[in-house]
Parts: structure tokens; sequence; C-alpha cells
């Protein structure tokens, strides 16, 4: 199964090097620093297995291993906090992270980079990236051949909260993939179906089964987008000064990961919508006006993409771009089915040719990129309900109204304002035990 976000992988950290030497004679506190770094050896162990895999029937292992280090990390955090002086000169330990997003990169225009540390050393030679905890000219720029993730470092222990939070947003969004087979835009066609003669309608015990499991992953999704929140408020402003090598902690890609959280839990939560409307008995108005709000989610996650500097903008993965672009389209397309279907039904069918005519192409245009997520979606919406309306449409106009055919342009100048869901984010609260 394949997912558009990749988990991302740390390096391991030695217990000693989490306190000055002082503090290491306090055995209690010691053991617990070594109990922490067991927690979190676990967790790099099942960050690094599930990243070799798409294979995501083991991603609440991860979860586990990453909820329980975050107890810890929560603690030392405020330890550190509590006894800054105390930490004053001790030698910091390079926390080593690899990108959730950034993938491989041409280097065609020669951004590549030697970065350089603070004390003006090449940062370590590592083939995925060297330090970065400098101020170099590459410290921003993203360059090199490289198919591995990209790898950034700091000192700071924030960075570690963040990229321990950052995995553990990407594994409850993972988690919610494997519930619903994918995240696919497709809303199981159960509403778009029913207009057209013939085709089979799911049945209602299959409804049944389903919205169970769309109701929970959307909930995980939400639970995701506070997550990526929470990073944004309480994590980003203490590495406001520090300059990583890769974008995933900056305040424009946490959002951007949680405006496509909550998109994917809008659309789960459409399909719960319409599974319960068992006599079908909503009017396509309703489904059309949400989904063209869930497409404002996906329209506000580019643009916050786009703010990004160019060298990061073009080295965040191609999936993650795909899944935006690809998502906004299928999602308009849906949207333009279920507006035919109203103008139909107000025997206005020229628009609604015209509205049809829109939907394949946007989902001709999806269907063309076999890597994409939504290609299958677009193939079946294609093969399926698509078709046959269309030929319906264009025979009503051809017979009954004669009504001119309004351009592409012309129609997307009267889609309607969308209708927001009411998916709200789930604020994430540090675990008990770490107070």
């Amino acid at each position: 199964m394949r997912y558009y976000l990749r988990n991302p992988k740390t390096k391991v950290v030695s217990p000693s090097s989490l306190l000055p030497p002082a503090l290491q004679r306090d055995t209690e506190l010691y053991s617990r620093i070594s109990k922490m770094c067991t927690l979190r050896e676990a967790m790099r162990e099942r960050l690094k297995a599930q990243n070799k895999t798409e294979d995501l029937s083991r991603i609440s292992t991860v979860l586990a291993a990453i909820q329980s280090y975050l107890a810890e990390l929560h603690w030392y955090v405020g330890y550190f906090e509590s006894n800054r002086e105390a930490f004053k000169d001790m030698v910091g330990v390079d926390f080593v992270w690899k990108s959730a997003i950034v993938r491989k990169l041409p280097d065609a225009m020669g951004l590549s980079r030697v970065r350089y540390t603070k004390r003006g050393v090449n940062g370590g030679g590592d083939s995925d990236g060297g330090n970065n905890s400098g101020t170099g000219l590459g410290a921003r720029i993203l360059g090199g051949r490289s198919t591995k993730q990209r790898r950034t470092q700091s000192t700071s222990i924030y960075m570690e909260l963040g990229f321990t939070l950052l995995a553990l947003a990407i594994s409850k969004s993972m988690a919610a993939y494997s519930k619903v087979a994918t995240l696919d835009t497709e809303i199981e066609c159960e509403t778009i179906n029913a207009m057209t003669p013939g085709v089979r309608i799911i049945s209602e015990e299959e409804g049944e089964l389903g919205v169970d499991a769309l109701k929970r992953a959307a909930v995980e999704l939400r639970e995701a987008a506070g997550t990526f929140q929470y990073i944004i408020d309480h994590v980003l402003p203490h590495i406001r000064g520090i300059r990583l090598g890769v974008p995933d902690l900056t305040p424009d890609i946490q959002y951007m990961l949680q405006m496509l959280s909550l998109a994917d839990s809008d659309r789960l939560s459409v399909r719960v919508w319409l599974r319960t409307d068992k006599n079908q008995t909503k009017t396509p108005n309703m489904p059309a006006n949400l989904l063209l709000g869930i497409q404002e989610r996906y329209s506000n996650a580019v643009s916050a993409l786009r703010t990004l500097q160019s060298g990061e903008f073009r080295s965040v993965s191609s999936e993650i771009q795909n899944y935006m672009r690809d998502g906004q389209l299928v999602i308009l397309a849906q949207a333009m089915v279920y507006l035919a279907q109203v103008n139909s039904d107000n025997q206005k069918y020229g628009n609604a040719v015209g509205f049809m005519r829109d939907a394949r192409d946007l989902l001709a245009e999806v269907k063309k990129r076999n890597g994409s997520v939504h290609a299958q979606t677009a193939d079946m919406l294609l093969k399926g309900p698509l078709e046959p309306l269309y030929s319906l449409y264009r025979r009503n106009n051809d017979s009954i109204s004669f009504e001119p055919v309004p351009s592409s342009d012309e129609l997307r100048a009267r889609l309607p304002s969308g209708r927001a869901l009411m998916s709200r984010a789930i604020q994430y609260s540090p675990p008990a035990a770490a107070a």
C-alpha cells in the first residue's frame, strides 16, 4: 500500500551524552536517562524498519514505540528547562534526523554545497547531507543526486522533540490510511452511482462495516493535525534561530501537513455522511459544496509549500506535491459531477454537459500519472458512473433544450463557494507521565 509521506529516521544517542558529568553521578537520574535512550532506540529501529516498506500493517507498533519515548522526552525537556544552569557547560549531543519530506533532487543547477559546522570544518562528509548547524552558504540549500533521505542535525533538544512529534503525526496519518484501504479522494461513488441506472449500489451491510473504520481514521487524522499545530506553537519558537538543512521543521511545512491531514479527514467524513444517508435523501448540492470546501484546504496546503525558498520548494518530494495537486483535481472533478446533476435537475442541460466534460478532462489528466496515489480513483470514476451520465446529459441537451455548452472558464466562474466541514484538529497534549 502506497503512502505519500515517509517516516523520518534518526541516529543513536548515548545516555552519557544527555547529562553533564556532574549529573551523571546521580544514579537514579542516570538510570532514567538510560531508560529514555532504550526507548529511543526501540523507536529508532521501528522507524527504520517502517521506512523500508510500504506495508502499513505494523504501523501500530511504530506508534506505540514513539509514544513510549515521547513520555520520557517531554520529561527530559522539562528537566532541562528547570536546570539550565547545570547544563550550561555540557558539550551538546548531536541529534541527527533524516527528512520526512525531502527526496532526490537532481543537481542540474549545481545547488549542492559543502556545509560547514560552527567550527568551520566540513560537516561530517555524510552522503545524506552532512552537518547543517552552521551558517555557511549551503545551510538552507538542498541538492545532490542521492535518493536517500536528506539529513540534518543540531544540539538542540527542541529539534529532537520536533522530529519525534513529526514522526508521531506522520505515523498517525499512516494508521488512518491503513484502516480505509486508501486515502484516495473517492467517496465509494455511492451517491454518484445512485444517479446511474443499472450501476451496482453498495449494500447496507458493506456500508455499515466501513463506517466505523472511516470514523476512526478521520479521528486519527485530526489528531495528526493537532500534533502539527503543537509543533508550530510549542516547538518551532525554540528553534527559530537554528539553521537546519531540511525544511521539515518550518512553520510553512507544518501548516501544509496540517491542512493535508484535515483535508483527508474531511474526505472520510463526507464518505461517512454519504454512507449513512441510506435513503439517498441528500441533494447533490450538499456533497458538491462540501467537496469544494475540501478543495480549499488543499489550496491552503499548496500555498504554504509555495512560500518556501526555491531550493526548499524544489527539494520537497514529488509524492507530496503530486498528492496535493492530483487530490485537488479529483476533488474538483467529483464536485463537478454533482454540480452537473444539480443543473440537470434544473433542466440546465448545457451547464450539465459542461461540468461533466470538465470532470472527464480533470480525471483523464490524473489518470495519465500512473505513479499518482489518485490515479486509481480517477480511472474508477472514468470507467464507472461518469461516462453514462455524460452521455445522458448530452442526449438531453441535444433533444430537449439545445443550450450552448459554456467554456471551462465560464463554468469555473460559476462554481459556488465551498462549505466547510466541522473537522477540527484535536489538540495534542504531552503524556501525563511527562509531568
